[in-house]
């Protein structure tokens, strides 16, 4: 069943996650377009890891599967701001 297949963290209106603890299931809008979507589930995911590895790219990378470099650039690309990460 396809509507159990998604479980996503619990995003706010304006799209960003609830913060890395955030541990709820997301109502699925399927009325966005797919790119919108994998975006804000990109975005809730690296902020979980950078939250989890607190700000440690090399341990992000690692868990995620990416090379730094890309990872940085994916980053930067979801507007994932990296300051708050690391407690700044």
């Amino acid at each position: 069943m396809v509507a159990s297949a998604a479980a996503l963290p619990v995003l706010g209106a304006d799209g960003a996650s609830g913060g890395a603890g955030a541990t709820g299931v997301a109502s699925i809008s399927f009325d966005i377009p797919l790119r919108d979507a994998r975006d804000a589930f990109e975005r809730a995911y690296f902020e979980y890891h950078l939250a989890r590895e607190n700000g440690s790219m090399t341990r992000v990378a690692e868990k995620t599967g990416l090379e730094r470099t890309h990872l940085y650039r994916k980053l930067k690309q979801l507007g994932v701001d990296l300051g708050k990460s690391k407690g700044e």
